[in-house]
């Protein structure tokens, strides 16, 4: 049995795993907390609360056992994981993926200028890829790329696009990075929410320096734009059902199972 640890920003993006394993998504620590379970021959744990990239690596240094202040709990026994496994959603930077696509990274790049890219398990990427195309799931395989901040704009996003990638989010390359240190093969599938032409809330205006969100200013904001609001936690929730269908399919799957060359050179 093969363990995996999933990683999902959001309460909103690990719902679908929660409801997937039979698992609560009200219960204790739905939102930040960690929760272990079984799916096919894989064990899993399911890795909630690590928005932007700051928190998700300190999130993924925790998890991966890489921070001194990490204290096991909620780990299973045996520790490292054969993989890790981000999920959730992403906004395109091209035409070409309209909303609910869900898209398989093959690389993952960083708006940082020092940083490298990084390349995905291509063993794990290319099993995701083959298996949901024979169960009639359309994926992409796409170059990703994770920034601080979010694209507002269609220009924002064209800029990004300039990079190679095809979509944005704001925790991938972070989760990823680290798995590389700890040695362990990791794979990103996500859902597009927004396209290209999406019209966002300036969220940016609620980040603090550190990468929080200042709860008060983002109230303000959605106060200020409760249509857009409405129309993008709508175009969120229809994703995530779509994506929902991928995650029955992949999570009990043979996807994570140990190959050789499975690590990013």
């Amino acid at each position: 049995m093969g363990l995996v640890y999933v990683f999902a920003a959001s309460k909103s993006e690990a719902e679908p795993v929660q409801r997937i394993a039979g698992a609560p998504a009200g219960g204790t620590g739905a939102s930040t907390g960690n929760a272990a379970f079984r799916l096919g021959g894989n064990e899993f744990l399911l890795i909630i609360g690590a928005m932007g990239p700051k928190a998700a690596r300190a999130k993924a240094m925790e998890a991966l056992g890489l921070s001194p202040i990490y204290d096991g709990s909620n780990r299973p026994a045996d520790g490292k994981p054969e993989a890790v496994f981000v999920i959730g959603l992403c906004g395109a930077l091209s035409a070409s993926l309209p909303e609910t696509r869900i898209v398989a990274y093959t690389d993952c790049h960083s708006t940082e200028p020092t940083k490298p890219s990084l390349r995905c398990s291509p063993s794990i990427t290319n099993r995701l890829l083959d298996l949901l195309k024979s169960r009639s799931i359309t994926c992409d395989p796409v170059i990703g790329i994770t920034s601080s901040r979010v694209a507002v704009t269609k220009e924002d996003r064209l800029a990004l696009a300039r990079s190679g990638a095809s979509v944005v989010d704001m925790e991938s390359y972070e989760i990823l990075a680290v798995a590389v240190e700890a040695g362990i093969p990791g794979a990103v599938l996500r859902v597009v929410s927004d396209s290209l032409e999406t019209e966002m809330i300036d969220f940016n205006r609620a980040l603090k320096p550190d990468g929080t969100v200042d709860q008060w200013q983002l109230f303000r904001l959605l106060l200020g734009s409760p249509i857009r609001m409405v129309r993008l936690l709508a175009a969120s929730k229809r994703a995530m059902q779509e994506f929902a269908k991928a995650l029955e399919i992949v999570l009990p799957s043979d996807c994570f199972a140990p190959a050789t060359s499975t690590m990013p050179k």
